[in-house]
């Protein structure tokens, strides 16, 4: 995971002229940002088998939510530290503030769900407030790479505890904000909350002056599709798909 997380920055930190060098592939010379569009079209093709194959509705859901944490972490891995505490403007998340945020919710999100999965009918329909995490109960503490592992491992407990849900559970009731939802809907959730603050993220750098490379555009999609294959359940194929990239990055950097 280490040496994952260090070929995506390595990429990410590729400008159009870094790009823009040779790079071999089968016997025939291109430029090195194939070496990513190869690794996004095997992870592609992973990710369509793996789908064709029945999962639980409850997985599906949740593949798009690490499909989106993927991309979070392909926009921000190798992002200077200093830049973590910079607001863009008065007032504003910082980008630490927003990866804490997204933690707390994912959190939340998960506990709330398995909750409503497994209340009685003469529980609340909300959980009580008391049992659910909050901000100082979380750590906030790092470099990029820290508040990322530490969200990934929140995205595993989520997984665990909600992939493999059966269909009748995914209708059972809950609270969002002041409105009547399912668990269906709150599984949604995860995903849209996740793109949500990468946005959010995205803008914080335009603002604070740290535009992406094209190596970090074309790296976040590897990233959120390898992200899918991962949430999907393959995981021996998700670090097989790692490692090709950790070497075509070798190959590239050499």
């Amino acid at each position: 995971m280490a040496d994952y997380a260090a070929a995506l920055t390595g990429f990410a930190a590729l400008d159009e002229a870094a790009l823009d060098r040779p790079w071999t592939w089968r016997d025939a010379t291109m430029s090195a940002r194939f070496a990513l569009y190869r690794t996004l079209e095997d992870a592609q093709e992973v990710a369509v088998r793996i789908a064709a194959a029945p999962h639980p509705e409850s997985r599906r859901i949740l593949a798009l939510a690490q499909r989106a944490f993927g991309e979070l972490r392909g926009l921000l891995l190798g992002v200077p530290d200093a830049l973590l505490d910079t607001p863009p403007r008065e007032s504003a998340w910082t980008l630490r503030e927003t990866l804490h945020h997204v933690l707390v919710i994912e959190r939340r999100y998960a506990v709330q769900t398995r909750y409503a999965v497994d209340r009685s009918e003469a529980d609340p329909v909300r959980i009580p407030e008391d049992r659910l995490p909050t901000p100082a109960s979380l750590p906030n503490t790092g470099d990029v790479a820290a508040l990322l592992a530490r969200l990934g491992a929140a995205r595993a407990e989520s997984a665990r505890l909600l992939e493999d849900l059966p269909p009748a559970a995914l209708t059972r009731p809950m609270r969002w904000v002041h409105y009547a939802v399912d668990v269906r809907f709150r599984l949604h959730r995860f995903a849209a909350h996740i793109a949500e603050h990468a946005v959010q993220c995205e803008k914080t750098l335009a603002a604070v002056g740290w535009p992406p490379t094209e190596g970090r555009r074309i790296a976040r999609l590897v990233a959120a599709a390898i992200g899918e294959v991962e949430g999907l359940g393959a995981l021996a194929e998700a670090r097989e798909l790692e490692g090709r990239l950790v070497e075509r990055f070798a190959s590239v950097a050499a």
